[in-house]
């Protein structure tokens, strides 16, 4: 089973009801027999930017807020919270069981009535069945001890600059289409 995790950014409203001129949904995906220990990475990894940067382990990192509100955040020099964000990038790159799926609504010119948050997710769900369905998640297969079934086996941890998973635009159905592995 593979799990999701997902955030959204900008508004779901068009034209004036809305401030942003995209709406985007991206998604962590993972292995339910790798959620263990990539969680243990995550919490090595804020460690390490709580010794290094001072960076609470509960303060969430949003890249607006680092660099356009940081409020509490200003007790770290502005230099350091880049500094930050380049190594939450390179973290996250780095994860071996970690796959990632964007969709972007381009809000503009769009019809009266047209429901950006329902479009947005319906793509999004279809992407995470699509690359589900034909194993387009990066992760090693290897046969279990028992049974016929087939389980993750583990990856070697260093970082991968290819890109990760699959991202697209509502405006280009084509976009929608199987992901290519």
């Amino acid at each position: 089973m593979y799990l999701l995790y997902f955030d959204e950014s900008g508004g779901t409203g068009l034209g004036g009801a809305s401030p942003t001129p995209l709406f985007a949904l991206s998604g962590l995906v993972l292995h339910e027999l790798r959620w263990a220990q990539t969680l243990e990475a995550v919490i090595s990894f804020r460690k390490m930017l709580r010794a290094t940067y001072g960076l609470k382990l509960r303060e969430e990192i949003h890249a607006y807020d680092f660099i356009q509100r940081p409020g509490d955040l200003r007790r770290i020099a502005r230099n350091l919270r880049l500094q930050i964000l380049k190594r939450s990038l390179q973290f996250l790159a780095s994860l071996p069981d970690v796959n990632i799926i964007n969709v972007l609504v381009e809000k503009r010119n769009q019809p009266a009535g047209y429901d950006v948050f329902e479009h947005a997710w319906q793509a999004l769900v279809q992407r995470f069945h699509n690359t589900i369905s034909h194993r387009n998640f990066r992760a090693r297969r290897t046969p279990r001890t028992s049974g016929s079934s087939s389980a993750i086996a583990p990856r070697k941890r260093s970082f991968d600059s290819s890109p990760v998973g699959c991202a697209g635009s509502i405006r280009s159905p084509a976009s929608l289409a199987r992901p290519r592995g």
